[in-house]
């Protein structure tokens, strides 16, 4: 498969809501929420749109203390850490009310607990340099966050990651795959799929591995019939032996 990154309709779900929180009223709301289903291939694509945006991108994890989350953030800007927690974030503050930049917080859903208190680290710093923050987690995300309404009065804008559509399966099937894909076949990717870009990637994956194994430059569904083009592992129904599945 070739390297590369496919320009999907969710990836300019992205665009758009940058574009509508640049032109916001109040400063202080900056917040925007990206949510999803897993395997439509969120975290990929939320890193790529830091890159490509100057953003800061952070990946939020289960252990983190605010000091965790501060210190984080400012290895990621090149700022030093040490001293007390309203230094570290003095600086970041700083950094961010010069540059502007952005910030992305991947697996945002790990930021809230039984209390707020990681999302009111993050709150006070986008309140005070005025920078844009995407925060983004599972389809409940904005549904948790909305308890917290002092936090959830700053959220500008939903972005709502959608399953892939067959347009998007196709331009992943022509940048992505090492051989041509029939339109049969794309169609046949997305059904099986449901849209997920993690399936569809294991999709061309094994079409690559077919293909190569028959000498074939392109592929359309009558070729691999019967084949199975994505696995996905669901839980056994309780009761159930495992013969019984066969």
């Amino acid at each position: 498969m070739k390297r590369g990154f496919v320009i999907t309709s969710n990836y300019r779900r992205l665009h758009e809501a940058q574009l509508a929180v640049e032109k916001r009223g109040a400063r202080e709301a900056g917040l925007v929420i990206v949510r999803g289903p897993f395997g439509v291939g969120k975290s990929e694509l939320v890193e790529r749109w830091a890159v490509d945006n100057g953003a800061v991108f952070v990946r939020c994890k289960e252990t983190w203390t605010k000091r965790a989350l501060l210190d984080e953030l400012a290895n990621k800007m090149g700022l030093d850490t040490r001293g007390r927690n309203s230094e570290v974030q003095a600086r970041i503050i700083g950094r961010l009310a010069v540059e502007m930049a952005p910030m992305v917080f991947d697996e945002a859903d790990f930021l809230i607990r039984s209390t707020p208190g990681l999302l009111e680290v993050i709150r006070d710093i986008t309140d005070m340099c005025g920078s844009t923050c995407f925060l983004v987690g599972m389809e409940r995300f904005g549904d948790t966050l909305a308890r917290y309404g002092h936090i959830a009065s700053r959220v500008n804008r939903v972005v709502e990651l959608l399953p892939l559509s067959v347009e998007d399966v196709k331009a992943s099937c022509e940048r992505l795959a090492e051989v041509q894909i029939a339109a049969d076949l794309v169609a046949q990717i997305h059904a099986e799929s449901h849209g997920r870009m993690r399936l569809v990637l294991n999709a061309i994956a094994n079409i690559e591995q077919w293909a190569g194994a028959n000498g074939w430059k392109t592929v359309d569904a009558a070729k691999v019939k019967g084949k199975a083009l994505v696995v996905e592992f669901k839980a056994r129904p309780l009761g159930r032996r495992p013969e019984a599945l066969a």
